[in-house]
Formats: C-alpha cells, sequence, structure tokens
C-alpha cells in the first residue's frame, strides 16, 4: 500500500518534470519565445513538482498534498483556456501580453524595446503541435491531469482506509471458535 502511494507520486512527479522540460526545450533549443502568459502556465507545473516532491519528505501529508495538486491542476486549466481564448479572439489581450508600440514614441525608447526583445503577443502562435497550440495542448493535459489527480486521490484515499480497517481488526483466537 505504501509502494502505491509512491509510485503515484514518483508519476506526477515524472509528468510534471517531462511537460517542464519539453516547455523548455521549445524555448531554449527550438528558438521560439513565450509568451508571459505562456511563462504563467508554467508556475502550476512547478507548484506540482514541488508538492509531489514535499510528499517524499512527509508522507503523512499526502492527501493534503494531492488536493493542493489538484487544485493546481484545475488552475493550470483556467490558464490555459484563458489563453486558448485570447489565440481565438474570444477575450481581450492583458496589457502585458500586448506588444503594440505607441505612434509617437522616439527612436531610443523604440532601440532599447528592441533590444529587450518583446515578449510575443499572446494572440499570436507561432508554434503548433499536432495543429494545436501549446495553449490548447496544456488546456486538454491540464483538464486529463486534473482527473487523474483527482483519481489517485480516490485511490490513495481508498487504500488508506482499507489499511486502517485491518489494523484495528481484533484477530479471533482458537479457543473462542465453535466446536463442529
Amino acid at each position: 500500500m505504501k509502494d502505491k502511494n509512491y509510485k503515484y507520486f514518483i508519476l506526477i512527479f515524472l509528468i510534471n518534470t517531462v511537460v517542464i522540460f519539453f516547455a523548455l526545450l521549445i524555448e531554449y533549443i527550438l528558438k521560439f519565445k513565450p509568451c508571459i502568459l505562456c511563462i504563467y502556465q508554467r508556475y502550476p507545473y512547478y507548484l506540482i513538482l514541488l508538492f509531489s516532491a514535499l510528499f517524499f519528505l512527509k508522507n503523512s501529508w499526502k492527501q493534503y498534498l494531492l488536493i493542493l495538486i489538484i487544485i493546481t491542476s484545475i488552475i493550470s486549466f483556467i490558464l490555459a483556456g484563458y489563453h486558448v481564448g485570447i489565440e481565438y479572439g474570444l477575450i481581450d489581450e492583458l496589457s502585458s501580453c500586448k506588444t503594440e508600440v505607441g505612434k509617437n514614441i522616439s527612436k531610443d525608447v523604440l532601440l532599447k524595446e528592441l533590444q529587450n526583445k518583446l515578449a510575443p503577443s499572446c494572440k499570436v502562435v507561432d508554434f503548433k503541435l499536432f495543429g494545436l497550440s501549446l495553449a490548447s495542448i496544456n488546456m486538454i493535459m491540464s483538464l486529463i491531469l486534473s482527473v487523474l489527480y483527482y483519481k489517485i486521490f480516490l485511490w490513495t484515499k481508498k487504500t488508506s482506509k482499507i489499511g486502517r480497517a485491518h489494523v484495528g481488526t481484533p484477530v479471533t483466537s482458537l479457543s473462542r471458535m465453535p466446536s463442529s
């Protein structure tokens, strides 16, 4: 029973490590600059990595950590959904997502902004995989992971109850058993 809990948390840790690895690979190896919302969408994965790592330090917190992981995954889904809404024009961009430069801007300010390499607009989809933007993939993945984490929560809760039921069960002695 204890081994299963460890396996669940190792699975959670590995899934989130792979997601972050691919996000960083796309940014640094493939050289696609992420928008500000793409960066924000990584934070829930970092938090889930932290929560799953905490399990190995304090595994008695497993139910609380799983609840935090589920909530964080739902937040990831909402963030990704918001980003997808911006990509499809259903939601207006945040001011931090816009990269428009004003018409009355001096050459010095324009040069400084270009040197800072402004983050791309959250509306612009520079990288697609299977015809989907990374925000769309993240939204789908966050939904699936939220359901998976909830199932893991139910499984660990169920195994905890079974384990506790066997601990307090009295053993009947042979002398008290009825004779046939």
